[in-house]
């Protein structure tokens, strides 16, 4: 199972891939407030590819952030999907990490190593050594 997890995103860094793994299709996003809603990206639309490194960058307020929560499966969009390895994002999922701007999301008295393990182990149901293995091995990755 662990071996699964690490070997699913490993990729030839000599070998450029085409295989689209996340699709964003004319996405709008809105959060709704008391008074009124917000629009925060209105039909925005790229794919990445297996091999690709992508940056969203703008200014702040502009939805970058929204669009990774939406992308994490934490916000629906009101109009258009998001396809993750060809499947619809619809909610949260273990095959996605997130680490939040906030910082109330994460435990502040455990470790880089100790948030990522308690994660491992309440979405994906690990043991505490499988965990261990696969936090390690992705913080060396790309750490």
């Amino acid at each position: 199972m662990t071996q699964d997890l690490m070997t699913d995103c490993e990729s030839d860094s000599m070998t450029v891939s085409n295989e689209v793994i996340l699709n964003v299709n004319s996405v709008t996003l809105e959060y709704r407030t008391k008074k009124n809603v917000v629009t925060a990206t209105k039909r925005v639309s790229f794919s990445v590819n297996k091999s690709d490194r992508y940056v969203l960058l703008g200014p702040s307020g502009c939805g970058k952030s929204t669009l990774l929560k939406s992308i994490a499966g934490y916000l629906p969009p009101v109009e258009g999907e998001i396809l993750l390895n060809g499947k619809k994002v619809i909610r949260p999922g273990p095959d996605r990490i997130v680490v939040f701007q906030e910082f109330d999301q994460l435990l502040p008295w455990k470790t880089v190593l100790g948030n990522i393990v308690f994660a491992l182990m309440v979405e994906e149901k690990l043991t505490q050594k499988q965990a261990e293995e696969v936090a390690r091995y992705y913080i060396d990755k790309y750490a």
